[in-house]
């Protein structure tokens, strides 16, 4: 973990997956929106360290498929800041699984990074999300933090080549709706859903060119426009 100094005065903001990508350009945006950001990564941990020391914020490893990790990182964000104003889970995998050749591995390994590690993250920062001070207009006495989820404007596509991709990006969309429904009004829940904004390791770039092709595909498309979106949340704004 890059570190520094003592806590910090601006408000703390958490990104996971948050050294490469979409998540990278989410930490950018947020630092100079004036946040102190933590970018949390896995196998990118030079990238992670080199975009905290760029922004001024803190990298720190974490493996949603081992949830003993989250105390861990739940400790550090305390030390430092005391507090957690926003949460976006950004990090997910996006591995092509065929219909027809889908592991339990398979199954496993993705539902519990893009669905089982958000909803156990959220819940073990929580005391941290209640000690927030709220966010821009919405800077209330006794208000709380946000908690933003990055979800996929194609996940109803159902994609042949990826299924439990698209099914755990909808089961997502569902935890969004329970959580919104358990925090609410203390602490603010919203997504935020890409759609053709960066093509993902191992697709077919001719695929990925024909669907860029067609045009008035729903969603983000672009990861500044989905790193302005997070900002604007945060500012206060509301995504459903």
């Amino acid at each position: 973990m890059t570190r520094s100094g003592p806590r910090s005065a601006a408000r703390a903001a958490l990104v996971t997956g948050g050294a490469r990508r979409i998540g990278a350009a989410i930490a950018r945006r947020l630092a100079l929106g004036g946040f102190s950001v933590v970018v949390t990564y896995r196998d990118s941990r030079a990238e992670a360290e080199a975009l905290a020391a760029e922004i001024g914020g803190r990298a720190c490893f974490l493996d949603l498929e081992a949830p003993r990790g989250l105390s861990r990182l739940a400790g550090i964000v305390e030390k430092n800041f005391g507090r957690l104003d926003l949460l976006v889970h950004n990090a997910a995998v996006f591995p092509r699984t065929p219909a027809g050749s889908v592991s339990d591995r398979d199954w496993d390994r993705i539902f519990a990074i893009n669905v089982r590690g958000p909803f156990l993250l959220t819940q073990r920062l929580l005391p941290l999300l209640r000690r927030a001070r709220g966010a821009g207009r919405l800077r209330l006495p006794n208000s709380g933090g946000a908690v933003l989820f990055v979800g996929d404007a194609g996940a109803r596509q159902m994609w042949p080549g990826y299924l439990p991709y698209c099914l755990s990006k909808l089961a997502l969309e569902a935890q969004v709706r329970a959580w919104r429904k358990v925090l609410s009004p203390g602490i603010r829940v919203g997504i935020v859903r890409p759609g053709l904004a960066l093509i993902p390791p191992g697709f077919p770039e001719e695929a990925w060119e024909r669907l860029r092709s067609r045009g008035g595909r729903a969603g983000l498309d672009s990861p500044a426009k989905v790193a302005g979106a997070v900002l604007r949340f945060a500012q206060g704004g509301r995504y459903n």
